[in-house]
């Protein structure tokens, strides 16, 4: 072994020791903050709207886009715990795509095959606009479809991703280096980016589901919607779409 691979080898473990003892620090720093434990409130819905509607409903290639977006808000949530921001920005981004995929797949059983082909893409844009036309959506305010929400968010996240904004940036002017850290702005900044795609992303699947959710059907859903809406889209979702969501 060179003397340089000793050296490489020798700084690899003593960077190991350093970020993970550096996680658990900030783990225990942040866990103090409410906004996880609100984080994990609104988690909770995303997981009903998965097994109440998506899995009696989808087919498993489709799902498969909705499981994955699920587990981009769960990613997001443990990076954010530890302080590591942009990377749980870009979970959320990726958690927009994924369910808007989903959706669409379901609809369109053709593409999907051609999909898992490599024959067929749909990007954001045109999958906004399939929705914008969609025969349970168009005649509704993007405020109640949640694709006002979605397409707000998407921008928002995407300068995250492509580093177009110096307030997603990791690294400061005296910091080449810096995987996380535990500035309370920046904890609220992501709480409200999560908040604000989830809550898009439930309107979505409610609207084009909310013949399933009529009176006291999927009580256990709807209750679990409650933590993840606000009180305004509660009342629109109930004048629009005659989805009762009672308060948390």
């Amino acid at each position: 072994m060179s003397q340089l691979q000793k050296e490489i080898d020798a700084n690899h473990a003593a960077f190991f020791k350093d970020w993970t003892l550096q996680a658990a620090k900030n783990w225990k720093t942040l866990q103090k903050n409410p906004a996880y434990q609100a984080s994990y409130r609104r988690l909770s819905a995303i997981q009903a709207l998965k097994s109440y509607l998506v899995v009696p409903a989808y087919s498993k290639p489709s799902a498969a886009f909705f499981f994955e977006a699920h587990n981009d808000t769960l990613v997001s949530h443990v990076n954010a715990s530890v302080g590591a921001w942009r990377a749980s920005l870009q979970s959320l981004r990726s958690c927009i795509e994924n369910a808007l995929c989903a959706a669409y797949y379901h609809e369109h059983p053709i593409e999907l095959e051609l999909w898992g082909e490599g024959k067929f893409i749909i990007g954001l844009t045109e999958l906004l606009r399939y929705f914008e036309k969609h025969p349970r959506l168009s005649k509704l305010a993007e405020n109640v479809s949640g694709l006002g929400y979605l397409r707000a968010e998407y921008a928002t996240l995407s300068k995250a991703v492509h580093a177009s904004a110096a307030n997603f940036r990791m690294t400061d002017p005296v910091s080449d280096v810096l995987l996380w850290d535990t500035d309370p702005v920046k904890a609220a900044m992501w709480s409200t980016r999560e908040k604000r795609t989830i809550e898009g992303v439930c309107l979505l699947l409610t609207c084009l589901h909310s013949e399933r959710l009529q009176g006291t059907q999927l009580t256990p859903l709807r209750d679990a919607l409650s933590f993840s809406l606000s009180a305004s889209s509660r009342t629109l979702l109930k004048q629009s779409v005659s989805v009762i969501i009672q308060s948390p």
